[in-house]
């Protein structure tokens, strides 16, 4: 059912709003069956090895950051402060380290050409070696305070995205997270490209379990349709409470709509069904927007969202294929006018 919109300011009225169509693809399947959820195999809370209040902290949930983006900070002013002042203390004993090394010179030279006690000596190379010792105590002092203000920045191991958010700007953060009003982590990420499949089989259907079996996995929030998948691995134990066996499978084709914790059923499958046609995404022609590069206005959050599009072949005289840029469900506008632009309202007025 298409939906009359009523536009005001630079979006013209009169329009429809469409949804992206997605046909085909793995149809549910009975068998061998298993109940789960999705999972990540690179997973991290993000958090200091030392403890201190948070000054920033520069992500949010839903945050895509890359390896080695700084996540966020800890406050550092005492640790610089330390740092100045040892980075002082060194060049002081530096200083004396060097006249205590000429004043055991000058004793050397004085013992060799006149009679001077053997304990004069001695006692100047007594305070040279104590100079130098006391040099490179201060400096691995130094060395450690250094390895502290390193520790006081929060890097991404992975890249992946932020799933959530455990701190905020001005909370203490200390690795054991022990304190009532202290956080363990800043944030918790995710690697995406990992997820994967946790399932607990039945042992008496432990015969289809084998490493490599094909599945097909079906998401509870779209169990129309599978996902061709394969077991990654079959753990080498079982729960006697239970009667199970813990078993991941891996996704062999991804989109958007896989995130961490969905509710999925597995079905195990015989190789020769385990290859089903692709889904296609149909979108109406007339939701193009006029010019070379084909593109869309998709409706997210009652803003327009202009999205860029690869297309393949037609399906009929109303729907074209898209390769990517859609995955199907979307709210597009028929009919885009020149003047619509990225970020314009779209107020619904009614329904036809």
């Amino acid at each position: 059912m298409k939906q009359l919109i009523f536009y005001t300011g630079l979006v013209p009225p009169g329009l429809f709003l469409d949804r992206v169509q997605r046909r085909g693809g793995a149809k549910a399947r009975t068998g061998t069956a298993a109940n789960g959820y999705i999972v990540a195999r690179r997973r991290a809370a993000l958090s200091t090895d030392i403890p201190g209040r948070l000054v920033e902290l520069n992500v949010e949930e839903g945050s895509r950051v890359d390896q080695g983006d700084v996540v966020a900070r800890l406050d550092t002013r005492e640790l610089e402060a330390y740092r100045d002042r040892l980075q002082a203390e060194i060049r002081a004993a530096q200083a004396t380290e060097k006249q205590s090394r000429l004043a055991v010179e000058r004793q050397r030279k004085l013992s060799e050409t006149e009679d001077v006690p053997a304990s004069t000596l001695e006692s100047a190379e007594a305070t040279y070696e104590g100079s130098v010792a006391r040099v490179q105590s201060l400096q691995a002092s130094l060395a450690e305070i250094l390895v502290r203000l390193d520790k006081s920045t929060v890097y991404a191991p992975f890249s992946g995205v932020v799933v959530q958010k455990n701190a905020e700007v001005g909370e203490v953060v200390v690795a054991s997270g022990g304190g009532a009003n202290a956080r363990g982590s800043v944030a918790t990420l995710v690697d995406f490209d990992t997820l994967e499949v946790q399932i607990e089989l039945s042992q008496t259907a432990l015969e289809a379990a084998r490493v490599g079996a094909p599945v097909l996995i079906y998401l509870d929030a779209y169990p129309e349709e599978g996902y061709r998948g394969q077991v990654r691995q079959v753990w080498p134990t079982a729960s006697r409470a239970k009667a199970t066996v813990e078993l991941r499978a891996e996704f062999l084709e991804r989109d958007e709509r896989l995130l961490p914790e969905l509710g999925v059923r597995v079905v195990f499958v015989p190789e020769e069904e385990s290859n089903p046609t692709p889904p296609m995404v149909l979108l109406p022609k007339n939701a193009l927007i006029p010019g070379d590069e084909p593109r869309v206005f998709i409706v997210s959050g009652g803003v327009l969202e202009e999205r860029k599009l690869s297309l393949r072949d037609d399906f009929d005289d109303a729907l074209i294929e898209v390769g990517s840029g859609l995955i199907g469900g979307e709210t597009v506008i028929i009919n885009p006018s020149p003047e619509m632009q990225n970020g314009d309202r779209v107020p619904i007025g009614g329904q036809r």
